[in-house]
């Protein structure tokens, strides 16, 4: 399976499209977003992603009940929580957006986990942590550290592919 992954897209409506059609291009089969989509105007634009989508909030995402409500309309299976724990092609996965360190510290600590995805920091990660797989994409805005990122997620050959927007 292919899951495309993004974080702290921050209302840049450009960078947003142009994820969404590199997320095409690549086929994936679920959107995984580690959080601050920010304001809701932009969750329209992943009306266009025709797959799945797993959120959790992020520190900057007010509104929950409403991007909540609006995720729903893109599939009733779309989720949102503070945190997500979940099974994706037989591998256990943890989702954070990760302002709260102390609890992604402890998730990476509990090694019951295949793969630990957050957001955040903005800065991108993919290291093997006693065999977790952790993966921060980096910021989809490009704001902060002046490169636009996303990653795709290979679920069966365990490979991670960044992609500079």
């Amino acid at each position: 399976m292919k899951i495309g992954i993004i974080s702290d897209t921050h209302d840049n409506l450009v960078n947003i499209r142009k994820a969404i059609e590199e997320f095409k291009k690549e086929g994936i089969d679920l959107l995984i977003h580690c959080g601050d989509f920010v304001s809701l105007f932009v969750i329209k634009e992943f009306y266009n992603i025709n797959c799945d989508i797993i959120a959790v909030y992020g520190n900057n995402d007010g509104e929950r009940e409403k991007l909540k409500e609006m995720l729903k309309n893109i599939n009733k299976n779309n989720t949102i929580a503070d945190f997500q724990s979940v099974e994706i092609d037989g591998l256990k996965f943890f989702i954070t957006h990760g302002h709260y360190q102390e609890i992604l510290d402890l998730a990476i600590a509990s090694k019951l986990y295949d793969v630990i995805i957050y957001g955040h920091t903005h800065e991108r990660v993919f290291e093997n942590i006693d065999n977790t797989l952790i993966i921060n994409p980096g910021e989809c805005c490009g704001y902060l550290t002046g490169e636009a990122t996303i990653g795709i997620l290979d679920t069966e050959k365990r490979e991670y592919k960044e992609i500079f927007l």
